[in-house]
């Protein structure tokens, strides 16, 4: 569904940005790509094409993953959540066609069915340390979900009741929670969690956010050119003791190398003005070599200045290491 309440800010993109990490915030994230797989096989089955361990999964959790070729590259970034007789498989917009005909591909004989629910939902992300409260205020009761745990309520919005999913996420390293329902209910849904205080916000304050806390964005910050740890997140998405799956192999060695020859960070950039994504961050000892590329770039309103996020060569990975940055006038970047 095309998100109805997404725009680059709603008045004043630095309170909401505030409003985020000192209280909460709401953003519209509804053209998510939302997946739904059941069939008896569904665990079994999905658990072999990603990285993290899905026959595990108790009713009411969820973890983050990626789906990867036989050569540990990332063909999709997903959440996992599963339910009684079902799980969810959540993406970045767009994916939903991608990611369902790769699987299709290998389900030969397991009882696995799966269909896109993307247009049927709308989605809303609230992220901040007072959301639960917030949330509570609005009728929502989150406050016993620990991260990666879902409920389902039932909650009045406008005139009618409706069954909501909320889902606890911390993807930008505070309290966060999706918030699911009916694409009919969307409005409804944002004016009831406006109306408690919940400060509406906008793209320009989600991506600061987000690359604050390294949070990527597939298509954008990582392609199937990279492999699983190039991520970063290795801790939070790939389990090494799971067993077989699609591209388990190289992920298991180079795993067993003990590093990747690049991964994702974030960095300020000492600049008065955000600059272009594609940027090359330079080798300050051979300026001639490049030692990453910025795929994403944004105002921080914490720092003062703009921030970045991209690949970057593992030898210049450490906090505090500056970069020279390929602008006009010329300046640096220091990894965060």
């Amino acid at each position: 569904m095309e998100p109805r309440h997404s725009q680059p800010d709603f008045g004043n993109a630095e309170s909401e940005y505030r409003a985020a990490t000192d209280s909460a915030a709401i953003f519209d994230v509804s053209d998510r790509t939302q997946l739904q797989m059941s069939g008896a096989d569904r665990h079994s089955f999905f658990h072999g094409f990603c990285t993290n361990d899905i026959k595990g999964l108790q009713t009411g959790s969820g973890c983050e993953a990626f789906l990867c070729n036989v050569k540990g590259r990332i063909l999709g970034h997903v959440f996992v959540f599963a339910d009684e007789e079902s799980l969810t498989i959540e993406s970045v917009p767009g994916q939903g066609e991608a990611l369902t005909s790769h699987l299709n591909k290998y389900c030969l004989v397991e009882d696995v069915q799966l269909v896109d629910q993307t247009e049927l939902l709308t989605e809303f992300l609230v992220s901040g340390p007072q959301a639960v409260q917030l949330l509570t205020d609005a009728g929502l009761d989150v406050a016993e979900l620990a991260a990666w745990q879902h409920t389902k309520l039932t909650v009045q919005t406008g005139e009618v009741e409706s069954a909501i999913h909320i889902k606890r996420v911390d993807i930008f390293g505070t309290t966060a929670f999706l918030i699911i329902g009916e694409a009919t209910q969307g409005d409804a849904l944002w004016e009831k969690l406006t109306s408690a205080g919940i400060t509406a916000g906008g793209t320009r304050a989600f991506e600061s956010l987000r690359i604050e806390a390294t949070f990527p964005v597939y298509g954008i910050d990582l392609t199937d050119e990279n492999l699983a740890q190039e991520a970063a997140r290795t801790e939070l998405a790939i389990s090494f003791q799971k067993g077989c799956y699609l591209g388990q192999e190289p992920i298991a060695r180079l795993n067993a190398m003990g590093h990747v020859n690049k991964a994702l960070a974030s960095f300020e950039i000492e600049a008065a003005e955000t600059p272009s994504v594609g940027i090359a961050l330079l080798n300050p000892k051979k300026q001639d070599k490049e030692a990453g590329r910025a795929t994403s770039v944004a105002w921080s309103w914490s720092a003062g200045k703009p921030i970045g996020m991209g690949m970057v060569r593992s030898l210049f990975l450490e906090s505090g290491t500056e970069l020279p940055f390929v602008s006009e006038p010329p300046t640096t970047a220091t990894i965060r």
